[in-house]
């Protein structure tokens, strides 16, 4: 018996092929994934790994602004436009993480380890622990230069994000 492949429209295959893509941990560029700025749910991500929560509109806009200065190594101006998400949100933990990885580019390595170690994510438990925890590993490790500090604060990061998607299908399979 001959098995006739399905069609599935497109409008269907897009979305389950970023969704996949995410779920599998590959980078997508300039890939976003959400309901909208304003949302809280969603993110978006670059081919270095880098992603903005969305969250509260200005913030979310300001940072993005940031993240597009940080990608094209103005890290001056990228810090600049996070102390400015800082002063009307100082908790945002975006522009916390990109303010202490600027400076940290800039070569006030104590100053971006101290702001990294301060990192906190009240709705993302996994990040808040993986980007403090490996802040404090790397700023024992002088040799690291600021691109390798990136490099695994970005995985530490993402790797926190995925764990706390994981853990929150697992709560809603147990109906917890």
């Amino acid at each position: 018996m001959l098995h006739t492949p399905v069609s599935v429209p497109l409008r269907i295959r897009l979305p389950a092929l970023l969704l996949a893509l995410l779920l599998a941990g590959c980078n997508v560029v300039g890939a976003s994934v959400g309901a909208g700025a304003s949302s809280g749910a969603g993110v978006v991500f670059s081919a270095y790994n880098d992603f903005l929560y969305t969250g509260p509109g200005a913030a979310y806009a300001n940072n993005k602004k940031g993240l597009e200065r940080f990608l094209a190594k103005d890290y001056a101006g990228a810090g600049d436009i996070f102390a400015t998400t800082l002063s009307s949100y100082p908790a945002n933990p975006d522009a916390v993480y990109y303010f202490g990885l600027c400076r940290i580019y800039l070569g006030a390595r104590d100053e971006g380890f101290a702001r990294l170690a301060s990192y906190d994510d009240p709705n993302n438990f996994r990040i808040t622990q993986e980007v403090r925890w490996w802040a404090n590993y790397c700023a024992k490790k002088p040799e690291l230069t600021p691109e390798k500090i990136r490099q695994v604060m970005n995985k530490a990061r993402g790797e926190g994000y995925r764990r706390q998607i994981q853990e929150d299908w697992d709560d809603r399979l147990m109906g917890w």
